[in-house]
């Protein structure tokens, strides 16, 4: 057979990384051989020494802003920092202005999305205003996105969902408000006793308690301390149908941060004690949560440097540097190789999208990473408008080269190679 395009050199394949020659005909990966035995095709790709081939990642918790917000980022600029960090697929979630609570407002973001999107693309939905709209919400929406203050409304919810992604934030709101309340002028550094991690663990064994009715696929994501990672693992083994999800920043940064970068390091849930970093790590070194997601959220720099508290929005960007963190820390040996699958396959099994792994049937998202191209994390230099980061001056040794988009160049050396628009909703399967 011929195919359109095949892709020789060192592939993340099974857990390891062999050689290999990926070939890609309409857009779908065709088969999986050794160079020798690859198929004749319209172009071919040969990866230097240095370089190796990864499915494209799979992002499932990023915000992508837009509407009133596009000043803090839109879906060309959100989707081109994806593109940069090698993610093929971004899952993005409601909080807009306005909410994504109902049809309408659905159908609006997705044609914007669709407008602007470089990369593929799903979307959540908030807690929906009126629940008769679910059938056709789920036609669209990958899931549900329940926030603290959206938790009473959780149970009439579930009966009208048949075993459909429901994703949660889990921060008790009363315990935060109560928190908040104690403090008459809280400055950047209380902030983790105001959203202490009791919030996290009386959310999580609340969570849990109703995910024992099976009428949902409960998804607890960005989780930050031990007490709720060994709960969920537990759960998990008494037959749970739950999955859960933890960011680098929680893995690596901890509370520490919020005194070198102030405002800027200012998130929900927050930064918390070495301790607590060092077991999300090891959570995800050992694969006690099923994804990694670096919850992009983006402000403009102004906004994170203002002098009050209550002022300072929550959330830094992280779709560009997630992917060069992993493979360094991987080379570093603080986390095993097949982690990646953390940021690829397992987010993509969880959202039902055909990505996240080199297999044939798979789309052909593939990303070249140059291996040893050390540089230093410059968010001056993002395509993102949040131009800040509390990863700021770490050293990175991998770098995205190029990027193919169900088997289309989409990026080179840090420059799109296709148009806004290029980008697919990605319909729930």
């Amino acid at each position: 057979m011929r195919v359109d395009l095949v892709i020789e050199g060192k592939a993340y394949l099974d857990g390891r990384l062999i050689e290999a020659a990926v070939a890609i005909d309409d857009g779908v990966i065709a088969s999986i051989s050794s160079p020798a035995l690859a198929p004749s095709s319209d172009e071919r790709v040969v990866m230097r020494q240095g370089q190796i081939m990864l499915p494209g990642m799979v992002d499932m918790h990023v915000h992508l802003r837009d509407f009133s917000q596009a000043y803090k980022e839109d879906w060309y600029t959100g989707t081109l920092a994806a593109l940069r960090g090698g993610v093929t697929l971004v899952a993005d979630m409601p909080n807009n202005d306005p909410f994504i609570d109902s049809l309408e407002r659905l159908m609006e973001k997705l044609e914007i999305a669709a407008r602007k999107a470089l990369v593929d693309f799903t979307l959540y939905c908030g807690a929906p205003k009126d629940l008769r709209e679910i059938p056709e919400i789920r036609k669209i929406a990958c899931g549900l996105k329940i926030y603290p203050e959206d938790y009473g409304k959780l149970l009439s919810i579930i009966n009208h969902l048949e075993g459909d992604l429901v994703v949660v934030h889990p921060e008790d709101l009363e315990t935060i408000m109560r928190e908040r309340r104690l403090i008459a002028k809280p400055t950047i550094e209380d902030h983790g006793r105001i959203r202490p991690r009791i919030a996290e663990i009386r959310a999580v064994e609340n969570m849990l308690r109703i995910a024992g009715s099976g009428r949902i696929r409960l998804h607890l994501t960005h989780l930050t301390t031990s007490d709720s990672i060994m709960m969920i693992a537990s759960s998990k083994l008494h037959g749970a149908t739950i999955s859960c999800d933890a960011t680098l920043h929680h893995a690596l940064l901890s509370s520490d941060a919020m005194r070198r970068f102030g405002g800027i390091a200012k998130v929900n849930p927050p930064l918390r004690s070495r301790e607590d970093a060092d077991a999300v790590l090891n959570a995800i070194r050992l694969g006690l949560v099923d994804a990694i997601v670096s919850d992009h959220a983006p402000h403009l720099l102004e906004e994170k440097l203002r002098s009050s508290y209550d002022e300072v929005p929550p959330g830094f960007p992280g779709l560009e540097i997630y992917l060069p963190l992993i493979m360094t820390q991987i080379m570093d040996g603080v986390i095993p190789l097949k982690t990646l699958d953390l940021y690829s396959r397992r987010p993509a099994e969880i959202l039902g999208a055909r990505k996240g792994a080199l297999e044939p049937g798979m789309d052909g998202d593939v990303v070249i990473v140059e291996l040893g191209r050390e540089h230093v994390i410059d968010p001056s230099r993002f395509a993102s408008k949040a131009k800040y980061s509390p990863f700021e001056g770490w050293v990175v040794r991998a770098e995205v080269r190029m990027v193919f988009l169900r088997g289309v160049l989409a990026l080179e050396d840090g420059e799109p190679r296709i148009g806004m628009g290029f980008g697919r909703h990605v319909a729930r399967s």
